[in-house]
């Protein structure tokens, strides 16, 4: 239990009294630096005593349900009082044996100590005089001590810490003191400045022989070197980090050692990082079983693993041809069955990693799985919906293909979503359930058999031959780069309307991707046949036919500025 903040307080007051009559130098010297120390200290929680849990209560003790309390003296915690005294818990009788030492301490008495039994406890007497008595009911019934082997381990802590309160008040051994804290600060910044100047020599080394090596290896060795010399940097500024911070704790526990007051703190600080390196190697030799378990579960998962992409790999490299497989569904299917080979060997290995079982893995376990559960609906149907593309075949990379206003290439087909690039190099991400929601076109999956069509329809009065119209079209169709002349262009008549008829020229395309350039060069050439030739497109609406045909005289076909002729499209030609 920590001492009040009202006796800290008193303390604090007589101590400096007693300084501001021990003059200037002790003033400006020894309380800088021991703020310095007491900084330190704060910062590291070291000055806290260990709070001592009451013990169970049982019928034969009803009087220890009060909260023990801690004696300090000097800054020095003297021993734990859990037993009550006409009617007092410990705190009130701690309060008044706080304040009959500090009496003692005022009048200069710092023993000698000695103990006088009595009916009731035995009472612990300062040079004659009473100070405070150990009652049966302050002996831990934990750890089977006796009534006089606890007030013996008082008497030798209160001595001690009289014994500091006699010199804290001597100028020669302050000043001693000082000296010695000056030594302790030089020696500790000569050993940082070593530590820095090795870390600065081994750096340099380090990526020269990275260099030296990265003119012997081929590049896949260069990606597991690389790996290698960050972990040896890492090691590295993780040494020298442990190195520092243990040298740092090291000065600050012997400086405080070297002044009365503070000595407690010293001695405490050095002994709570002592016992945290025991507690860390402890942890280790405990966890040394369960932590080989996990590097057998994560040998045999990567074993399994390469297992599994070696299978497949034949697969996606177009080694091996299967007719039930192809290679996106094979790849799709290695990273799945990769995915559940790792969730099955995190399922085994939880329960041995240390710590599994605290109160931090059950908080991070809830966190994951109230994440998972905000955000899984929409991820698994995109998820879904990806294993239904890649598996139903409906769409492969390298196809053209148009879903909804997107035209273009397939780049991707992701367990999200598929990715596009249209003619124009635009890249577009479709969600995967938008595809199977809506009718793809797809332009590549039978022109390797058949051939694609590409076709466009156009208005002609019934005053122009329909054999004239088919022949136009037809020659147009043949003068456009990209066509195929198998199948041969023909001309289907799809309606007879009010005032024209609605012609369609169907054309081979030779390149799937090259549809919209093509189509572009197709109507290019359509205007330019039936202008040569003095017919009318009718496809603009109008109210009543004009005197003379619609149409571009020949002569001003080329009117500056000109575009290439569509015959000519893809020839580099003006």
């Amino acid at each position: 239990m920590k001492p009040s903040a009202i006796q800290t307080t008193i303390l604090w007051q007589r101590v400096l009294a007693e300084h501001s009559r021990s003059g200037f130098l002790i003033r400006s010297v020894v309380f800088p630096l021991f703020s310095l120390l007491v900084v330190v200290v704060l910062c590291s929680g070291a000055f806290a005593a260990a709070p001592v849990p009451p013990p169970p209560e049982t019928p034969g003790n009803l009087e220890q349900r009060h909260e023990p309390a801690v004696l300090v003296v000097f800054n020095r915690p003297i021993g734990v009082f859990r037993g009550t005294k006409f009617g007092y818990p410990p705190a009130a009788r701690v309060k008044a044996m706080t304040d009959r030492m500090a009496a003692f301490l005022d009048r200069k008495i710092y023993g000698p100590v000695a103990s006088e039994a009595r009916a009731d406890g035995i009472v612990i007497t300062i040079r004659g005089e009473p100070a405070f008595a150990v009652l049966p009911g302050d002996i831990d019934p934990a750890a089977g001590k006796t009534l006089e082997g606890t007030a013996q381990e008082i008497m030798q802590l209160l001595k001690l810490a009289l014994e500091e309160a006699r010199l804290q008040r001597s100028k020669g051994y302050l000043l001693l003191a000082v000296a010695k804290g000056a030594g302790a600060t030089l020696v500790f910044l000569v050993l940082c400045l070593l530590l820095l100047r090795a870390r600065r020599l081994l750096l340099p080394r380090l990526l020269s022989l990275e260099q030296r090596l990265a003119k012997r290896l081929s590049a896949r060795s260069l990606v597991h070197l690389g790996q290698f010399v960050q972990i040896l940097r890492w090691m590295l500024h993780f040494v020298w980090w442990v190195l520092v911070l243990a040298f740092t704790s090291e000065w600050a526990s012997i400086c405080l050692r070297f002044f009365p007051y503070t000595r407690p703190w010293g001695d405490t600080l050095q002994e709570n990082l002592r016992n945290a390196l025991l507690g860390i190697l402890h942890a280790l030799a405990d966890a040394l079983p369960n932590l080989l378990v996990i590097a057998v579960i994560l040998a045999l998962t990567r074993g399994a693993v390469v297992i599994v992409r070696g299978i497949f790999r034949g697969v996606e490299t177009g080694q091996v041809k299967t007719d039930w497989m192809d290679v996106e569904a094979a790849r799709a299917t290695r990273r799945i069955l990769t995915i559940i080979v790792w969730l099955i060997a995190i399922v085994m290995i939880y329960p041995y990693i240390p710590g599994s079982g605290s109160s931090a893995f059950k908080g991070m376990s809830v966190f994951v799985g109230l994440l998972l559960s905000l955000g899984s609906s929409s991820v698994v149907g995109q998820f879904t919906s990806g294993l239904v593309l890649m598996y139903s075949r409906a769409l492969k990379p390298g196809e053209y293909i148009r879903i909804g206003e997107h035209e273009g290439t397939v780049e991707s087909v992701g367990f999200l979503s598929t990715k596009i690039r249209s003619i124009k190099n635009e890249e577009f991400h479709v969600p995967n359930l938008v595809i199977l929601g809506t009718t793809v076109q797809n332009y590549s999956r039978l022109a390797e058999q058949g051939g694609l069509l590409v076709h466009t329809t156009v208005t002609i009065g019934y005053d122009a031959p329909w054999r004239q119209v088919h022949a136009l079209l037809i020659q147009a169709a043949k003068n456009t780069p990209g066509i195929s002349p198998e199948p041969p262009p023909f001309v289907l008549q799809t309606a007879l309307s009010d005032f024209y008829v609605e012609y369609q020229i169907n054309a081979g395309l030779a390149k799937p991707q090259d549809r919209v350039e093509v189509l572009g060069a197709l109507h290019a050439n359509i205007q330019d046949q039936f202008n040569a030739h003095g017919v009318q497109i009718m496809s603009p609406h109008y109210l009543q036919d004009k005197a003379q045909p619609v149409l571009v005289p020949r002569e001003k076909w080329h009117t500056p500025p000109t575009a290439p002729n569509p015959g000519q499209l893809g020839q580099g030609q003006a």
